[in-house]
């Protein structure tokens, strides 16, 4: 029997055969329209700050003026859950291979975080250069010691600046997208268990660290030995500074492992997605 689908297939490669870009279409036309709508926003309401200022109605202050990492990280867990879900459930109606959506999903939120940094580096720098040229001649605006510079001078610092904190940026943003995506992916599969896990787990490690301490505490307090009570208070001191130091020195190997996990088992998970009927 003749295989009508053969030339079709040997004719297209992956990319056409996947529908992968038909979902990186589906995401843009949403996921671009909120980050743009987000960034101009953004720049209504400091645009707004300072003209208030130079009018003496308010004062504005220019201060750190870098990529808004933080909304950023935040724009992309809200959008995670919408698109483990929604949007999920909307491209496997059509037959879309699981693959293609997972894939789409997860780097349709870091374009999505990239484009609205790279856009708040901009607004950013837009309003300080507004605002550097504009604090000659108003008393309400105020500089930073840093920041009081030529319009030129201060631009070329500030893209300074931005350029070699992007790449960390860059980084941080697609390691907590993955996390954020395979929190999202668990709490559209099993949302009782999961908020269980993220809570229950801390909370126990937390108290089998603390119960051995809590009840040595007790002992020495009723055997009233207050020097035994002082060593052993400031030895769990010492603990806790030798975890944060080791915390603090590896959390970028950390979160690298975890991001890893979690782009791994946000594809698992996702995959066990049944067909919307």
């Amino acid at each position: 029997m003749e295989n009508r689908l053969a030339p079709l297939v040997e004719n297209h490669n992956w990319f056409t055969l996947s529908r992968f870009g038909g979902c990186m279409r589906f995401h843009r036309v949403k996921k671009l329209k909120l980050a743009a709508g987000l960034a101009l926003l953004m720049l209504v309401v400091q645009a707004l700050e300072l003209i208030m200022a130079y009018f003496g109605l308010t004062e504005y202050r220019l201060t750190a003026q870098m990529p808004d990492l933080p909304f950023a990280l935040a724009l992309v867990f809200c959008l995670a859950m919408r698109t483990a879900k929604q949007d999920t459930t909307f491209l496997l109606r059509f037959g879309t291979p699981r693959t293609s959506v997972w894939l789409s999903n997860v780097l349709s939120l870091f374009l999505c975080g990239v484009i609205y940094l790279l856009l708040s580096a901009v607004v950013n720098a837009l309003t300080g250069a507004a605002a550097v040229a504009l604090a000659p001649h108003c008393s309400a605006i105020h500089l930073a010691d840093r920041y009081q510079l030529p319009v030129g001078e201060y631009l070329l610092n500030l893209f300074t600046d931005m350029g070699g904190a992007l790449p960390w940026n860059l980084l941080w943003l697609l390691e907590y997208t993955c996390i954020f995506y395979l929190l999202a992916c668990c709490l559209r599969r099993w949302k009782a268990a999961t908020i269980i896990v993220l809570v229950g787990v801390p909370a126990l490690l937390f108290t089998l660290i603390l119960l051995p301490t809590i009840q040595g505490v007790a002992e020495m307090l009723e055997s009233g030995s207050e020097g035994e009570l002082m060593v052993l208070f400031f030895r769990f001191m010492s603990w806790l500074e030798k975890v944060a130091d080791f915390t603090v020195e590896n959390w970028q190997w950390v979160q690298g492992a975890m991001a890893f996990v979690s782009l791994v088992l946000s594809y698992l998970v996702m995959r066990g997605t049944r067909q919307p009927e």
